[in-house]
């Protein structure tokens, strides 16, 4: 147990190394200046990287919970089914446009951004008291909870990229004329 909390250290850690060069990078876009409030720019490959911070975050819970039955199994599927739609929607919200000259794309932020992270940090923190508590009805929703956030990231990333790759494809000139 304690070889995959260290594995899973070094991978947020190098997670979080690679995030925060590719932020500087988008940071030092000379198209900042032109954003307007809550808007900010994020690297497409760092979009693309978000997915797995969530898998890596919560993976092995969620691996632990989903070995406990069918049910376990089939609460983690509703999870991710849930976390879905929420993605799609997060993307249309927060999707303004691409930049293609950084290979990056222009993002709104959101509450729903500083919620997710919350219901993370609690489901992470809470991870011993659930595992003791053998209530089947508080463990499957323990595992519908920890696979929705990998569903809505999966979503999210992969529907940015798609609206990413259609605007810089459709519009060779978009991000250069701004």
């Amino acid at each position: 147990m304690q070889a995959e909390y260290s594995v899973q250290l070094v991978l947020t850690l190098l997670f979080l190394v690679v995030a925060s060069t590719l932020v500087r990078k988008g940071r030092s876009d000379p198209l900042v200046s032109t954003l307007q409030p809550r808007q900010r720019i994020r690297p497409v490959l760092l979009e693309m990287l978000d997915p797995l911070l969530a898998i890596v975050v919560v993976g092995p819970l969620l691996a632990h919970e989903l070995n406990v039955d069918a049910w376990h199994i089939l609460a983690g599927l509703v999870g991710i089914a849930a976390g879905i739609p929420i993605g799609l929607l997060r993307s249309r919200v927060q999707y303004v446009r691409a930049i293609k000259s950084s290979k990056s794309v222009v993002l709104t932020r959101s509450r729903a951004e500083y919620g997710l992270i919350v219901l993370l940090v609690i489901l992470r923190s809470s991870e011993s008291s659930i595992q003791k508590n053998h209530t089947t009805s508080v463990t499957l929703l323990f595992a519908l909870l920890l696979a929705l956030p990998i569903g809505e990231s999966c979503a999210r990333s992969l529907s940015m990229v798609k609206k990413y790759r259609t605007e810089v494809f459709e519009s060779p000139a978009v991000g250069l004329a701004e």
